[in-house]
């Protein structure tokens, strides 16, 4: 998955792709992810947030860039 980071108070932040408030999205969010993993089949990861496998990178770091 790739996320974008934005600071919150930005213009870009502002521009919702999907009409509500930022609650009623969080909860869309949510609703989809669950929705998406009903759909695999298989159990929800027993990792904590904290323990979450993450890699930070840039798009300029991107071995795909050209």
């Amino acid at each position: 998955m790739t996320v974008r980071v934005v600071p919150l108070h930005s213009r870009e932040a502002g521009e919702a792709r999907v009409a509500g408030t930022a609650s009623e999205r969080i909860v869309l969010v949510a609703r989809l992810s669950e929705s998406a993993w009903a759909l695999t089949r298989r159990p929800l990861p027993s990792y904590t947030r904290a323990t979450m496998p993450v890699v930070v990178t840039s798009l300029a770091a991107r071995p795909d860039r050209d």
